[in-house]
């Protein structure tokens, strides 16, 4: 079980961050603030293992602790602290909680160059490993994060841009579009292409899979600093599994928001 958490928390991370890439903030480093962050994500996966369908649902609650500091010379040092991660899972209608793992989280610690690009990662090894291998490698690792702080400066309602990130078969398209202005803040609606290569190992198990689907969904934006405040969306992804010389067909179904609680 302790591994399959941690495989889904990666998941998480990586899919439910993965949005607006190349990004930069407006001035060069991020706005120093230090947030409090949920995330939930409502997972709804379908494999067909030896012609019967296994379901399993996954609920999920993340809260943690993002600091961004000063800036120092032409770096600038973010932390985030996993606080609390919380949880139950059913397979084929057997409900069981999922203990909090965040206990086994060091915070990690983000390194940005002086246009708010992260070229470094350390902290939370596991973690990291198993978000590297979500993603066969470290494809989309660096960006993951930085995209759910700041996105690229917007001008005009109704302007629309794609940003992509493509390595090693793994690829996610991106159009945004602003929407509109609500309580002065931007709200954008975006549209994400997927396609999802991984080579894991579960409990000496080497699974490999290959999904593709779409990501969909809407963020709202600060105007004067462009952190993202929130994001609401869903991810919808076909294709296979290889375990053990066996192809499974598996669908993965899934709702998830990340917001500023504080």
């Amino acid at each position: 079980m302790k591994k399959s958490v941690f495989s889904f928390l990666a998941f998480i991370l990586v899919c439910g961050y993965a949005l607006g890439q190349n990004l930069s903030p407006k001035k060069g480093f991020y706005p120093i603030q230090k947030t409090q962050r949920k995330m939930t994500q409502l997972a709804k996966n379908k494999m067909l293992m030896q012609g019967q369908e296994m379901t399993m649902i996954t609920n999920m609650n993340m809260y943690s602790t993002v600091h961004i500091q000063n800036p120092v010379s032409d770096s600038q040092k973010i932390s985030i602290t996993f606080n609390k991660v919380e949880g139950d899972i059913e397979i084929m209608g057997k409900k069981q909680d999922i203990p909090d793992a965040s206990k086994n989280f060091k915070p990690i610690l983000l390194t940005t160059n002086n246009q708010g690009i992260i070229h470094s990662i350390t902290g939370s090894p596991e973690l990291l490993k198993q978000m590297e291998q979500s993603y066969s490698g470290s494809f989309q690792l660096n960006k993951t994060f930085t995209q759910f702080l700041n996105i690229k400066s917007i001008k005009n309602i109704g302007d629309s841009w794609i940003d992509s990130n493509m390595d090693a078969g793994n690829s996610m398209i991106t159009k945004y579009i602003y929407d509109r202005n609500e309580n002065g803040n931007a709200i954008l609606s975006f549209t994400t292409s997927m396609i999802v290569q991984s080579d894991m190992n579960q409990n000496g198990i080497d699974v490999h899979s290959d999904l593709s689907g779409k990501m969909s969904g809407k963020m709202t934006v600060d105007t004067k600093t462009n952190y993202i405040i929130s994001t609401d969306g869903n991810i919808n992804l076909e294709g296979r599994m290889e375990m053990n010389t066996q192809e499974i067909p598996v669908n993965i179904n899934s709702t998830f928001n990340d917001s500023i609680i504080k």
